[in-house]
């Protein structure tokens, strides 16, 4: 590790609805050795009303990766057409020498536009070197395979086990945000909640939680 800070400035552009948290981890891994500070920059172009529940779980995610690696989080909201454009400003304001982008995001970015971002941030952020991280090493999975989210509720049962519920009361045990697997006529899919400024995501069998075991650690938390 250099003993020194340098003057490199990285900026790691990630679309919502997409985590990316490896391609975050990278950027932190080359902030660290180069000393230098880390930019997080979410683009959100997605309706407020319709994806709340989603963005209340993705954008809690996004701060506690901001958070572990040290980076500051900006998130723009804006039209589809504007990526490139937030893009830039948001490079000229944080004056980054590096862009990093998923090689996914990219490719969605371009059909969005019409055209190249590489080429247009090439040319519009002259300063900046352009990466764009392959696939398998940005953590972009493919079409996410749930429903939008929905408010919910945990209510443990006498064997340990929680149930799943929409009716709010004040004997719930945990509240969050469901997301239902779109292949599937039960409640089956994905819990979310904070748990001690974190954020976890359990399992749900035909409305049922067996165990708080968050999916990502594969650990049992409490």
């Amino acid at each position: 590790m250099p003993s020194e800070q340098t003057n490199e400035r990285i900026l790691v552009c990630v679309n919502y609805g997409h985590h990316g948290e490896r391609l975050i981890k990278r950027g932190a891994n080359i902030a660290n050795q180069l000393r230098c500070p880390l930019f997080v920059l979410v683009f959100d172009a997605l309706p407020e009303e319709e994806y709340k529940h989603d963005k209340e779980v993705d954008m809690s995610i996004f701060q506690e990766l901001a958070d572990d690696y040290n980076a500051k989080l900006i998130i723009e909201k804006s039209h589809a057409h504007d990526i490139t454009k937030i893009i830039q400003k948001t490079a000229t304001n944080v004056a980054a020498t590096q862009i990093m982008i998923g090689q996914r995001i990219e490719s969605i970015w371009t059909n969005l536009i019409g055209g190249s971002v590489i080429d247009i941030l090439l040319h519009d952020v002259p300063s900046a070197d352009i990466h764009v991280v392959p696939k398998s090493r940005a953590d972009e999975p493919e079409d996410w395979g749930f429903d939008r989210g929905v408010k919910g509720y945990l209510y443990q049962n006498t064997n340990g086990t929680y149930q799943l519920r929409f009716d709010s009361g004040k004997e719930a045990d945990y509240e969050g945000i469901f997301f239902k697997h779109l292949h599937t006529d039960f409640n089956n899919g994905i819990f979310s909640f904070h748990y001690e400024n974190k954020v976890y995501e359990v399992r749900v069998t035909g409305g049922t939680v067996s165990s708080l075991v968050d999916i990502d650690e594969n650990t049992d938390r409490f």
